[in-house]
């Protein structure tokens, strides 16, 4: 596997470092979004307000939150798939809005602020992307189906605008472009508070802005169709995907970050880049061994998980 040094853009960043900045991934072929599978134990999505589908097999009961349109963000659970005693109808639909809860308010936090709304008017509209979510969430066990369905890019803009009005719409959906730089915009912030160097304000608006930067300019792309899910090079050109991502804002970040918090940035990506490559190479070795073991594309830890963040 090709490995690819990051450079940072501060000299005395780079010092920090002391030239251990390395991730890894391969070239990826021509592309064009479609997330893996995110790890265990989530909730299957239909896809909604322009936010990629995820892969994760429906047999398995598993989860998969489409937060936003880069894989692994937002709420995806650490580690690979695993078997174990199946959950009952309830137990799911509480899970469910427990997730889609949390997920809300892990990605619109940070939006919100950016979104003139009264009281009443934020708590309905938190009150609604939960529903939404619950609306298009499914679940699967032997005896019982729980049905989520895609919801239309109309109906959700009505339901919004019941919400908020047409002009608060349009300003939300401005927004909402940018959910995915929000939401590791809080990310970072939270990794930083938690080390005891918080982001002042006008970082946490400069980190966002390089976020979104880097974002547009490199989107992340699906591998290209004739690529089977399965195979080496559809996982690879994911991987190579996320690190080139993670590079670009670690090259960016001591614009906005002292030298500090950017070895603590740098650490939390590098610790998920491993991660990631230790969980496929991990389904690779059990492929190997067990021909029976099940193909459902491939899973990878969460971004900015607990391991990492060591919450």
């Amino acid at each position: 596997m090709r490995r690819a040094t990051l450079v940072l853009a501060s000299s005395t960043a780079a010092a920090v470092m002391a030239g251990a900045l390395v991730y890894r991934g391969q070239a990826p072929p021509t592309s064009s979004a479609d997330p893996p599978g995110t790890g265990t134990e989530q909730l299957q999505r239909a896809p909604d307000a322009e936010l990629g589908p995820d892969s994760t097999p429906p047999a398995r009961n598993e989860a998969s939150a489409q937060n936003a349109p880069r894989p692994n963000s937002p709420n995806d659970s650490r580690g690979t798939a695993r078997r174990g005693p199946e959950r009952d109808e309830a137990t799911t639909r509480a899970d469910i809005r427990k997730s889609a809860t949390e997920e809300v308010q892990e990605s619109y936090s940070l939006l919100l602020e950016d979104l003139t709304l009264t009281p009443e008017e934020r708590e309905a509209l938190v009150a609604l992307l939960i529903e939404l979510r619950i609306d298009g969430t499914w679940a699967r066990g032997s005896t019982w189906e729980i049905r989520g369905r895609e919801i239309p890019e109309r109906e959700r803009h009505d339901r919004i605008a019941a919400v908020v009005g047409a002009q608060k719409l349009q300003e939300f959906l401005a927004l909402e472009k940018n959910l995915n730089a929000y939401w590791e915009t809080q990310q970072i912030a939270r990794l930083l508070r938690r080390r005891g160097v918080p982001l002042a304000e006008t970082q946490r608006t400069g980190m966002f802005e390089i976020l979104a930067d880097v974002n547009a300019r490199y989107p992340y792309t699906r591998p290209p169709p004739e690529l089977d899910v399965n195979s080496d090079e559809y996982i690879e050109h994911t991987l190579w995907q996320l690190d080139e991502f993670d590079r670009h804002v670690i090259e960016l970040a001591p614009s906005v970050l002292s030298p500090t918090q950017v070895v603590h940035v740098f650490n939390a990506y590098e610790a998920m880049s491993r991660d990631r490559i230790s969980s496929v190479e991990t389904q690779k070795k059990r492929r190997d061994e067990d021909p029976k073991w099940p193909k459902g594309g491939w899973f990878t830890p969460a971004r900015w998980n607990a391991y990492v963040t060591g919450r």
